[in-house]
């Protein structure tokens, strides 16, 4: 068994043996192999695309710096331990498949070592023995699957760690254990489900931490250790959906939260509150239809939002962002599904400086819409702008730009969009198109004329318009002031009318403008009733007992005083 181990060793060694030979007359020891740039005042070696198979070990034993990148290494047994004064190894994009065992064993002065775009598939608890200096380690692009708790044991000033574009699934707890210094780690572009919260908890220096496109579906409670120094947290192009109000509670000191790119369809409000301290914050790209009162409740830091790629966002409301007084750039991008902005949306946040809404379904923009006397930056184009009146004053904005920029350009001078002076406020004014009215369908805003976005009338319209309004005026008067009379007169007349039928009756009682079947029922009573009320409400008719209708054939008031001054209310059925 131990013969079958040696013999392979000493076939792979063997090109190393004879390079020794070969070189072993030379004074100083030290060669450059050929395609190489060696410095031994600088001592360095650049062997970087020299076609090399192996590590040469032929240069300066007291070289610092070594780059092999972009070669066809396949590995790194009995090379390295020629160089016991490395401070940084470069053998990215070669074809490494093993680090084997203990061969850093005597790079104790190694402090960066980058072993990115190989074909590492494990690395085994004594691959990375005797690297206690190092620093950085860089193993991106490569197959690893898994990792042992052992694997950066040895690695005690470890400070940079880049697993990136590999086929991790988890890390085990307390793979992190020795190395308290730990303050980057990339573990974006691998296979996780949910965060690796065992090994995360024993990184608590960490500042760093990108999960970005794994497959992270949620971040439930407890499943985000408490990293009190973590600064950002990149966790992008994932699928989550969902984060519990208290899961980022333990993150005190993050500044940097990124969620684009995910499932989100409403705006985790709850559990960002519990950020006081983010001042960037990244929604890009999910599915919220709607930005609600107070979205960012209690983010008083807020500095940076980006708010665009939403596909069914279709409502933003005016006290949405009520709570971010020191809000300085949002970018509300390739929304395609915004029509409207509400009026005054930023008014209150008076340190905003830059406005981004391009590429959004804006038809109308109003000069209310935007803080313009705060806004240093605004960009409105690839909006389906109508280029009527109401944007005259983005084009005189745009005009007076225009202006600006070719005195520069006679002065020989160039300002960039963020470098305007003081006060002024720069637009995209090359991309700004209008789609309508038909005379400026597809041109830009910037070459309308000035009669085309005037808001102003020629006098013929404008006495037009003052005698429609005088007609409509008239006409509305007259409604109001002959109707209630012309109603008057019509039922003074009516009830003439029933007053005139109630005296030619004969032999029938005093009507009172009931309808005629009751009339008919009481032919031969007599009844004295009180008399119709008059249109004026104020006088009534005269009250005669003595009727013919009423005492036709009747001596019914023969006992009566007739010189009395009052008259009995009888009545005869």
């Amino acid at each position: 068994m131990g013969g079958e181990k040696t013999r392979p060793m000493w076939w792979q060694t063997l090109p190393t043996m004879l390079v020794l030979a070969t070189i072993g007359s030379v004074s100083d020891g030290a060669l450059c192999p050929a395609r190489c740039r060696c410095n031994d005042e600088a001592l360095s070696a650049s062997c970087g695309s020299a076609a090399l198979e192996v590590v040469p070990i032929q240069l300066n034993p007291e070289v610092r710096h070594i780059d092999l990148s972009n070669n066809k290494i396949t590995h790194v047994l009995f090379t390295l331990s020629f160089y016991n004064y490395l401070i940084t190894l470069d053998l990215s994009s070669n074809k490494i498949k093993t680090l084997g065992s203990s061969n850093f064993e005597s790079q104790r002065n190694l402090k960066h070592l980058n072993l990115s775009r190989n074909e590492i598939e494990k690395i085994s608890k004594d691959s990375l023995k005797g690297l206690r200096a190092v620093t950085t380690l860089d193993l991106t692009y490569n197959r690893l699957e898994e990792l042992s708790w052992e694997t950066f044991r040895e690695l005690h000033s470890l400070q940079i760690l880049k697993l990136s574009e590999n086929r991790l699934v988890y890390l085990e707890e307390g793979i992190f254990k020795s190395s308290k210094h730990l303050q980057e780690l990339l573990l974006d572009h691998n296979l996780f489900l949910e965060l690796p919260t065992a090994a995360l908890a024993d990184a608590l220096n960490l500042q760093y931490l990108s999960l970005s496109s794994n497959l992270i579906k949620s971040v439930k409670e407890g499943k985000m250790p408490a990293l009190p120094e973590l600064r950002t947290l990149l966790l992008d192009r994932n699928v989550i959906d969902d984060i519990h109000q208290s899961a980022l509670s333990g993150l005190l000191a993050l500044d940097h939260l990124d969620l684009s790119d995910n499932k989100f369809v409403v705006i985790p409000t709850a559990s960002l509150a519990k950020l006081s301290n983010i001042t960037k914050l990244k929604l890009s790209g999910n599915f919220i239809g709607t930005v609600p009162p107070v979205a960012f409740r209690g983010l008083f830091h807020l500095r940076f939002l980006r708010l665009d790629r939403q596909e069914l966002l279709q409502r933003i409301d005016t006290r949405a962002f009520v709570d971010n007084i020191n809000l300085e750039r949002v970018w509300l991008d390739n929304n395609i599904a915004v029509d409207r902005l509400p009026t005054r949306l930023f008014h209150g946040n008076p340190h905003v400086t830059y406005l981004s809404v391009r590429n959004n379904r804006l038809t109308n923009i109003e000069v209310t819409h935007f803080p313009l006397d705060q806004l240093r930056v605004l960009k409105l184009a690839g909006n389906p702008l109508d280029c009527n009146c109401s944007l005259s004053w983005l084009w005189h904005l745009i005009q007076e730009q225009k202006l600006k920029r070719s005195v520069d350009v006679t002065n020989t001078t160039t300002e960039e969009e963020e470098g305007a002076s003081p006060g002024e406020l720069i637009v995209d004014l090359e991309d700004i198109r209008c789609a309508g009215p038909e005379p400026l369908t597809d041109v830009l805003l910037a070459d309308a004329t000035e009669s085309q976005v005037d808001c102003s009338v020629s006098w013929i319209a404008a006495v037009s318009a003052t005698l429609t309004a005088l007609f409509i005026v008239v006409i509305v008067g007259g409604l109001l002031y002959w109707g209630p009379i012309k109603r008057a007169r019509a039922k003074e007349k009516e009830l003439s009318a029933v007053e005139s039928r109630c005296r030619n009756k004969t032999g029938g009682a005093c009507s009172n403008g009931r309808s005629e079947p009751f009339e008919n029922a009481r032919t031969d009573k007599c009844m004295i009733a009180p008399p119709l009320i008059h249109h004026d409400y104020r006088t009534l008719p005269s009250w005669d007992p003595y009727s013919a209708d009423c005492a036709a054939g009747m001596n019914i008031y023969e006992h009566l005083d007739l010189n009395s001054k009052t008259r009995p209310h009888i009545v005869y059925v």
